[in-house]
């Protein structure tokens, strides 16, 4: 899972507390509902991970427009980290084929690459599930299972 575009919500700060971020035009943040750098989703995707992880804990994250009064909440998502695979990764160090010893992976994780490289690994329902509902702002790329 990967941004896509170039369209980014405003920095939000670091940590796991709930966080508020003033910001204008609020209107374009529906184009958004993943953005990497800042580890946030939109209300619809978490909608739909907590489908497949129902006890992950989101922190909030809103954006206020003052002069407007309007807000858009987003959530922090860091799916958990997973080392329990083997891998190959392409040369900017996202996971290009993996392979499990037992088939005890979670459904969504992170897997780190040997440059730091963090990528967000999903299961095929989740992609799909999630390309039918028009998520906008993220990509798929296909991995290879051995």
């Amino acid at each position: 899972m990967e941004t896509l575009g170039n369209v980014l919500l405003p920095a939000a700060p670091k940590g796991d507390d709930a966080a508020v971020v003033k910001a204008h035009d609020l209107e374009r943040f529906s184009e958004i509902d993943y953005d990497s750098r800042s580890e946030l989703i939109s209300d619809r995707l978490k909608m739909l991970i907590e489908r497949y992880m129902p006890k992950y804990d989101f922190q909030p994250v809103v954006y206020l427009d003052i002069e407007k009064q309007e807000q858009v909440v987003f959530w922090r998502f860091r799916p958990p980290v997973y080392a329990k695979f083997e891998a190959d990764y392409r040369n900017d160090g996202i996971v290009s084929q993996i392979s499990f010893p037992d088939n005890n992976a979670p459904i969504i994780f992170t897997a780190r690459s040997p440059k730091g490289t963090r990528s967000i690994v999903v299961r095929m329902a989740v992609a799909e599930s999630t390309l039918r509902r028009c998520i906008l702002g993220l990509k798929f790329t296909k991995v290879n299972e051995t």
